[in-house]
């Protein structure tokens, strides 16, 4: 009991000198493990390791570039990953057994009543393409013939005759422009009509009376998309 209370003075424990340097050496030895363990990695690589890591990165950019390339370019979502992320985002799992998702079914669609929201189903249209296609089909009044559809921006012949098989043209009902009773601006929001065209039409009309036939609307414009003819009504 003399002895215990001969170490605790004042709520602390008084040691004697040996003990202290056992304490101070356990001490040392804990800060050199930790030491070693936060440092380890650096100090295991070296400049050849870095070399190689450096090199494997390349190797992997220049693939995933021809890759990009033989399919149209990198995505956003690529852009914004590293070679590296995408090689082991790609990586299958071996746990796992891979199995084939069933085809998507891609309707047929009336050019002239599919909604944007259809024609997204078509391949290679995108909401974009859509809404441009919609759009456009609602200033001519109706597509006349699948052709008017190179006239839409974004639409080549790539893009055409991959949806050429899933789109027809059952419904021709056509919206008439009334040339001798439209407004300037509902007349010029047509496609086929020039602001010049436009104005000697309605110029025309207030001047020398109403248009009668298609040849003297010709005879008013002049040189015009021929298509026109199936929009005008008189």
């Amino acid at each position: 009991m003399k002895k215990q209370n001969k170490k605790i003075n004042n709520g602390f424990i008084v040691m004697s000198k040996g003990e202290r340097a056992g304490v101070i050496s356990l001490l040392s030895v804990i800060t050199i493990l930790l030491a070693f363990s936060v440092f380890r990695p650096v100090i295991r690589f070296s400049k050849q390791d870095e070399a190689a890591r450096h090199n494997l990165d390349s190797m992997i950019a220049l693939q995933e570039k021809k890759v990009n390339k033989a399919e149209g370019g990198p995505t956003e979502m690529d852009k914004n990953t590293t070679p590296k992320t995408r090689a082991k985002e790609n990586k299958p799992e071996r746990s796992q057994t891979a199995e084939p998702s069933p085809a998507k079914e891609i309707p047929i669609l009336d050019i002239n009543t599919a909604d944007s929201l259809a024609l997204v189903a078509l391949p290679q249209i995108g909401e974009v393409m859509a809404s441009r296609i919609h759009r456009y089909r609602d200033r001519l009044g109706g597509f006349v013939t699948l052709d008017q559809l190179f006239e839409v921006k974004g639409m080549d012949s790539t893009r055409f005759d991959i949806i050429r098989p899933y789109i027809t043209l059952d419904n021709k009902e056509i919206r008439k422009l009334e040339v001798n009773r439209d407004e300037f601006k509902t007349l010029l929001r047509h496609p086929y009509l020039e602001y010049d065209q436009v104005k000697a039409i309605v110029n025309h009309r207030e001047r020398k009376g109403l248009i009668k036939n298609w040849e003297q609307l010709q005879g008013i414009v002049g040189e015009v998309n021929p298509i026109l003819e199936n929009y005008v009504g008189f």
